[in-house]
């Protein structure tokens, strides 16, 4: 079977004979600093593309997918790409960050919606969000990969509602606001769902007829507790959620996928009722995230994507990647509906050697006899 075929499989929550596989997106990706020791690791060095300036994420060659054996393919807008490593920058939504020590990352440092106030939000310069040189050349692209047997994801590359809101607000700003401020709130996220609308509108006018999956991201968790609470997501946030997932229904077939970090189980069933299809990344170690438990009670509404254990696992011993990959193939992958992933950004530390053991147990994984 082609790649798009199990991705299709998967997404549509059906069994699938081979583990359809991932890489590359700004939220299902890899690192400068891993990918260039896997491009050295591989013998195919290339020079790298960064798609995301603060995670530091950079585009896959296509050499590299090919090696790995890559069933997706990613359409982006046409950002600026931003390769130098600036101590500072601001970005076009204001928001300032600086580069790390270890210059992995950058850290938000300062934020430009400081007031909490209507004339402040009427008064920002907002990003253009429709811009024709955002879109230009993506329909070539998209009918090119239609061609392949790759399955072909819309990556927008700018998270949905809450993230953008506390990278602006700032976050201890924002949660306060939550409470206190709830005009305000509303407001900003109104304003912030206009830009998606906005953008979505343009980008899949482009490529929504070609696309799988469009990706979307707003991490809601921590590592051990939701970052607020059930009751204040389905007030404040759920409405905007469901909102712009219903506007891009309208204009794609493709299957919602939400990247949301850490402990985030309490959340799903409002998430599911939002319109999501796909819940990535599965993050093993956050706490309540027992994948066993997750796919007997979501299982047959939702896709799996991702969940392969970064913080530890893949990481560690190379030896201890197969029992990795079987533990998330047993679990999420149990009779279909799943597709493989490491748990977040596959990060520098990693071992250029654990992410081709990675992929090529993932591929060797069969359904009636684990990894051969």
């Amino acid at each position: 079977m082609t790649g798009r075929q199990l991705i299709n499989l998967a997404i549509n929550r059906q069994f699938t004979p081979k583990l359809p596989i991932d890489l590359g997106g700004s939220i299902t990706g890899i690192t400068r600093g891993a990918c260039g020791k896997l491009c050295d690791y591989l013998g195919k060095p290339e020079s790298l593309q960064v798609i995301c300036k603060p995670l530091q994420l950079v585009e896959p060659p296509e050499s590299v997918l090919q090696a790995l054996q890559i069933d997706t393919r990613y359409l982006r807008p046409n950002f600026p790409i931003e390769n130098d490593l600036d101590d500072m920058y601001t970005d076009a939504w204001g928001v300032t960050r600086q580069l790390s020590s270890n210059a992995y990352y950058y850290d938000i440092v300062d934020f430009p919606l400081k007031e909490g106030t209507k004339r402040e939000l009427d008064r920002f310069p907002w990003p253009e969000p429709a811009g024709k040189a955002l879109f230009t050349g993506l329909r070539q692209r998209a009918e090119q990969l239609s061609k392949s047997n790759f399955a072909v994801i819309a990556d927008p590359l700018v998270p949905a509602i809450f993230e953008p809101a506390w990278y602006m607000r700032g976050m201890e700003n924002l949660l306060i606001d939550l409470l206190d401020n709830r005009e305000y709130v509303a407001q900003l996220f109104e304003t912030l769902l206009e830009y998606q609308i906005q953008f979505f509108d343009a980008f899949l006018s482009e490529v929504g007829s070609y696309i799988q999956v469009a990706m979307f991201g707003d991490d809601l968790g921590t590592q051990n507790a939701p970052m607020i609470s059930p009751q204040l997501y389905r007030e404040v946030l759920k409405p905007f959620h469901s909102r712009l997932f219903a506007f891009v229904k309208t204009r794609t077939d493709a299957k919602i996928f939400l990247h949301s970090c850490g402990s985030i189980e309490p959340f799903i069933e409002d998430l599911l009722d939002a319109g999501i299809d796909i819940l990535h990344p599965l993050q093993p170690r956050a706490l309540n995230m027992d994948h066993t438990l997750l796919k007997k009670k979501y299982g047959d509404r939702l896709c799996f994507w991702g969940g392969v254990d970064l913080q530890e696992s893949l990481i560690g011993p190379v030896e201890g990647i197969t029992s990795e990959v079987e533990l998330r193939a047993r679990t999420l992958g149990k009779n279909g509906g799943y597709v493989v992933a490491p748990a977040h950004n596959i990060q520098p530390d990693t071992p250029p050697e654990n992410i081709v053991e990675l992929y090529r147990c993932a591929k060797a994984y069969s359904p009636t006899g684990g990894i051969g």
